[in-house]
């Protein structure tokens, strides 16, 4: 399975709550990082461990996934309830299982100073 392939099905396996079609494509061994909030999860157990407890009724939306390789990326939306949020991941996958992540997640905001003369809002 190609590495595009298997993030995207990783994500659409979250949104579907399949954890064990999620954990078959992630290493034992895996090693995730959250830059944001400085976490660093260690193992697939504990990745597909840490999404599912996740609290709220979230749902996800891949929006792009594009590969090189074993190299992935891809942009995700998720919406918990009135709240939305953005994900931006950049996997390593080998023999069909991701090895390495780095997710990074944002909150939609305002812009920190007026610069409407040079932007649109959308």
């Amino acid at each position: 399975m190609d590495a595009a392939l298997v993030v995207r099905s990783v994500w659409e396996g979250m949104e579907a709550r399949n954890w064990g079609a999620v954990r078959r494509l992630v290493a034992d061994d895996v090693v995730v990082t959250w830059p944001q909030t400085r976490e660093r999860i260690r193992g697939g157990d504990a990745f597909v461990e840490v999404n599912r407890t996740y609290p709220g009724d979230w749902h996800i939306t891949v929006e792009e996934v594009l590969a090189e390789g074993e190299r992935a990326a891809a942009r995700v939306t998720i919406v918990l309830g009135e709240n939305v949020f953005y994900a931006s991941g950049f996997y390593r996958v080998r023999h069909g299982r991701i090895v390495e992540a780095t997710e990074m997640f944002g909150d939609p905001g305002e812009p920190p100073y007026d610069r409407s003369h040079l932007t649109e809002r959308y």
